[in-house]
């Protein structure tokens, strides 16, 4: 890719790499960062109290290039804290967070950080393709430029994304509160504050594991934790329109449904605005491609 005149890969981008056991994949998602054609980067890998093979790994990598630094948690924090313990330690101009079993395609940092600089943005994501165990292109992620909207209930950012130094002063820390959702609260309260640009490229591969949220207990606290994340930063997004509330109390109806509970307080502004929805949006749609079509 070749930058515009006056651009320049100066800026320093921090990666935090937050790991528990990750000892299977972690070579993977640690060689792509190496591989970046953006050169200027610092890799932080923040141990969580791993007992498997991880820190010698980690600190292999360390050894032989000195972008890479290797922390040990004294005990295990959990992600919402590794991540802040990432960031407090990163130096960079932009900085981004990965995971041990995923990993980036080879310009993902490059285009992500000249789409910023190019567009005077703060916070871009990108596509992504999902795998499964084996490494296998099972389907993908396709960003869309209706985050805005879509973000009050539901995770339209991905796992591949970038922001500038000045999101993280004034959107701070993650939530330890919001664990299993401290992502999604995070990129709320970026866009929140701050206008998101999507990059429609696949840049980056999210693995799926089966196990992901498999368990009965597990499903019903990110649900539960889903829901209070919602409503906690609802206000911030102030008066929205018919399609964000749409989207905001499907969201709601989502986690009661998910959850099991059979008295849903969401059920009748969720289905009031889906109908709102279906008619100005789906059935205007239908009715200006069939005008179209006649012309």
């Amino acid at each position: 890719m070749n930058l515009r005149k006056g651009m320049s890969m100066d800026d320093l981008i921090s990666i935090v790499l937050p790991i528990y056991n990750g000892e299977k994949y972690m070579k993977q998602s640690i060689d792509s960062v190496i591989n970046q054609t953006y050169a200027n980067w610092e890799l932080l890998i923040v141990d969580d109290g791993s007992t498997d093979n991880t820190a010698a790994i980690a600190r292999e990598y360390a050894e032989k290039d000195n972008r890479i630094k290797y922390y040990k948690n004294p005990q295990n924090m959990r992600l919402p804290k590794t991540l802040n313990r990432g960031f407090s330690l990163a130096t960079g101009d932009y900085l981004t967070w990965t995971s041990d079993d995923n990993y980036y395609y080879p310009t993902a940092l490059e285009k992500m950080y000249t789409t910023l600089v190019r567009q005077n943005a703060e916070f871009v994501f990108a596509s992504c393709d999902v795998i499964d165990d084996l490494g296998r292109v099972v389907e993908c992620i396709m960003v869309s430029d209706r985050a805005r909207k879509l973000i009050v209930g539901s995770n339209p950012v991905g796992a591949c994304f970038l922001y500038s130094r000045k999101v993280y002063e004034v959107v701070g820390e993650y939530d330890p509160e919001m664990t299993l959702v401290e992502d999604i609260d995070y990129w709320q309260r970026i866009c929140i504050q701050f206008e998101p640009v999507c990059l429609g490229e696949k840049l980056y591969a999210y693995r799926w594991h089966d196990s992901a949220l498999t368990s009965t207990m597990r499903k019903d606290m990110f649900n539960k934790t889903l829901e209070k994340m919602l409503l906690k930063n609802r206000p911030g997004f102030g008066n929205l329109d018919w399609e964000s509330q749409y989207y905001y109390y499907r969201g709601l109806y989502n986690c009661r449904k998910n959850s099991g509970d059979k008295e849903n307080p969401y059920i009748a502004k969720y289905f009031l605005y889906k109908t709102i929805y279906f008619v100005r949006y789906r059935v205007s749609n239908k009715i200006r491609r069939t005008l179209q079509s006649l012309q």
